[in-house]
């Protein structure tokens, strides 16, 4: 196979927003790309700084981005939530490539996906949801005959719904989920009313809010704004800003392991909660990582 990376704009045709938006695409094959080679696309320059099998750090506009291959969706943030144009980076599978979905191996993610979130165990779903959006990205939006943008757009909009994944914990995570949604809904759009059933413009609405905001949160090109838009990104409870971190992001799985192992037996009542961050705090400064729980920054609130 031939790993391509994509750069989608985004833009509105109209005045509609979420209903009326078009895509165009770039496509760069890997063996094309060179570090410190400059490329122009959508009229900004691309600059390559650093690749190899896992990760991607460039430059897009005169900003620094850094890019998970495997499982990361990126978009530039907009100083607008809606109607102006933004571009998405991700990488998949030359247009030649043979890639098939893998029907049994979807329904086993997403059946072990749902019973984790049943069970308040959203962060076993981090390598699951890497996982299954890679195959997503694989097959991209228009190579799949099988699965299309329709099928695509249901089973991240049912994922997003149900709450699989905490977006305070893993922010790079969902909001590949979310580009994932809103941009294969680009492709549904375009299809008449019967096969538009499930489209659902107010939830679109919300899922370009979150766009707008984990966007900012994730490339911190603008302090300010991305602690604005962390603190608000939902929930009664203040959450550490190291959270928004790629730090953070990258050993959250296996320190929730860690916490899981050696909490394993513990009764699971009334006060586990500060055993618990105690033990989280500890596994995360052995590696570098200083994190407040929720108790140190939310004073005068009662747990448990």
């Amino acid at each position: 196979m031939k790993p391509v990376f994509n750069i989608a704009r985004i833009s509105a045709k109209g005045e509609k927003g979420v209903a009326d938006q078009v895509v165009e695409w770039v496509h760069v094959l890997e063996e094309d790309l060179a570090v410190s080679k400059e490329l122009e696309i959508f009229g900004s320059t691309f600059c390559l700084q650093y690749i190899d099998t896992e990760r991607m750090d460039f430059t897009f506009g005169g900003h620094q981005y850094v890019l998970m291959r495997q499982w990361q969706v990126l978009g530039t943030p907009t100083t607008e939530r809606t109607g102006k144009a933004r571009c998405v980076f991700f990488f998949g599978n030359h247009f030649e490539s043979s890639h098939d979905w893998d029907e049994t191996n979807a329904v086993r993610l997403l059946e072990d996906i749902y019973e984790n979130a049943g069970k308040g165990e959203v962060w076993r779903n981090i390598p699951l949801l890497h996982e299954f959006i890679h195959e997503l990205k694989g097959l991209a939006p228009f190579r799949n005959s099988v699965i299309g943008p329709q099928h695509k757009v249901c089973a991240l909009q049912d994922l997003l719904r149900n709450d699989v994944l905490d977006k305070r914990e893993t922010p790079r995570l969902y909001l590949s989920m979310c580009e994932l949604c809103r941009l294969y809904n680009c492709y549904v759009q375009d299809q008449d009313e019967d096969t538009r059933s499930d489209y659902d413009m107010d939830y679109f609405n919300y899922i370009d809010e979150l766009i707008y905001k984990l966007s900012w949160v994730v490339s911190a090109q603008d302090g300010q704004r991305a602690q604005e838009c962390w603190a608000n990104l939902g929930g009664m409870l203040r959450a550490d800003i190291v959270q928004s971190t790629l730090e953070w992001e990258n050993v959250i799985y296996e320190v929730e392991l860690e916490v899981d192992d050696q909490l394993k037996g513990e009764p699971r009542g009334m006060g586990f909660c500060y055993g618990y961050w105690s033990t989280k705090r500890a596994a995360l400064a052995r590696r570098g990582i200083d994190w407040n729980p929720p108790p140190s920054i939310n004073r005068g609130v009662i747990f448990d």
